[in-house]
C-alpha cells in the first residue's frame, strides 16, 4: 500500500499550479465588485486562517445567511470572484447591504478554501471579531467597509 502526501499549500489543490493576483484577476467575473487589492486580499487571508483556528468562521452560503439573517451577527463577508455559476452567491450580497455587514470579493476560491483549511474551493466566508486577532480584523473590517459599492 502506497502512502499518500497531503500538503496544504496556499492554493489548496497540487496539480494546480500557483498563480499571481494579477493572473487571478482575469478570471473574475464582471459582477465581483467590490474587488479588494492585492495588499487587503493578503490581509484578509490571513484574517481567514486566524478566525479559522478560533472558530470564528462560517463557511457556506447557508450557513452563512443563517448567520446574518436570524442569528443578527455582525462581521465580514469575503466571496470569491471566480465563482460559477454567479448565481449561486448573486443575492448574498443584497442581504449584506440590508443588514449594514461589509462584504467584499477576492480572486480566488481555491486560495479562499486554502486559508479555511479545506481541500475543496469555498465560494463565501463570514469572519466574526474575536479579541485574539482584534486589530486584523478592525483594520479589515474598515478597508472593506471603504470599498465603493456597486450601483
Amino acid at each position: 500500500m502506497t502512502e499518500i502526501e497531503i500538503s496544504s499549500g496556499l492554493n489548496g489543490d497540487q496539480n494546480r499550479p500557483e498563480s499571481t493576483y494579477e493572473e487571478q484577476i482575469q478570471c473574475v467575473g464582471v459582477f465581483a465588485q467590490p474587488m479588494a487589492s492585492k495588499k487587503l486580499t493578503k490581509r484578509l487571508y490571513k484574517l481567514a486562517r486566524k478566525a479559522k483556528r478560533v472558530k470564528k468562521t462560517d463557511v457556506g452560503i447557508k450557513a452563512i445567511l443563517k448567520a446574518i439573517e436570524k442569528k443578527s451577527v455582525s462581521g465580514i463577508v469575503i466571496l470569491a470572484g471566480d465563482i460559477s455559476p454567479f448565481d449561486l452567491i448573486s443575492h448574498v450580497p443584497l442581504v449584506c447591504e440590508e443588514h449594514d455587514i461589509p462584504y467584499c470579493y477576492v480572486p480566488s476560491k481555491f486560495d479562499l478554501g486554502a486559508c479555511v483549511s479545506s481541500v475543496t474551493p469555498i465560494p463565501i466566508v463570514f469572519i466574526t471579531r474575536d479579541e485574539q486577532y482584534g486589530d486584523l480584523y478592525d483594520k479589515c473590517y474598515t478597508a472593506v467597509d471603504a470599498l465603493p459599492l456597486p450601483l
